[in-house]
């Protein structure tokens, strides 16, 4: 198997999604409001790249006041909405960016001063040129999945990725909490 079709790149067999969606598992927002909903208790939650509606659903059926769009119209929230240049505010984001937006939508994000959670990929963090991004945002928490969620249904059952959730209060954290996440049962 090539590692393409194993990290959800385009391969002979499958292309890669188109505006690099992949509709997050149930159960990887779970787990981050297992560990951190408190965070977000009372605020209303924009999910500015929310696709199907994934996470904005789970978001939902916990009772969280949800605001939810997208650049493109998967048919839930709002389309036509670019997060990278709204000038609108907002009282904490909860979202899975493209990938390939990803440094983008956390620097956005982190410019409006409010909690703030991004699904990534695990070796997210790995890079050099990140570094800076990572330091100078200070997240307050990496959540690691104990498990890989099926994030390309179509390419088969099993996950075949690692993925995080990287969490950042209001401003800058002085420690960093690593959290090891069981898959909840919801």
């Amino acid at each position: 198997m090539k590692s393409s079709t194993i990290i959800g790149g385009s391969s002979k067999h499958h292309k890669r999604n188109a505006a690099d969606f992949y509709a997050t598992p149930s159960e990887c927002t779970f787990a981050l409001l297992h560990h951190f909903g408190w965070l977000f208790q009372g605020l209303t939650i924009w999910e500015p790249a929310c696709g199907d509606g994934a996470i904005s659903k789970v978001l939902e059926s916990r009772g969280f006041n949800t605001v939810s769009t997208d650049l493109y119209n998967r048919g839930y929230g709002v389309s036509g909405m670019d997060f990278l240049n709204d000038k609108g505010s907002c009282e904490s984001i909860i979202t899975n960016p493209p990938f390939n937006l990803a440094e983008q939508f956390i620097e956005r994000a982190a410019q409006k001063k409010i909690p703030f959670a991004m699904l990534l990929k695990a070796t997210y963090w790995h890079a050099a040129k990140r570094t800076e991004l990572f330091h100078r945002t200070m997240p307050l928490a990496v959540i690691a999945m104990a498990w890989r969620p099926a994030m390309s249904p179509e390419r088969g059952k099993s996950g075949t990725m690692d993925f995080i959730w990287t969490v950042w209060d209001s401003k800058p954290s002085n420690g960093i909490q690593y959290i090891l996440a069981d898959k909840p049962l919801n």
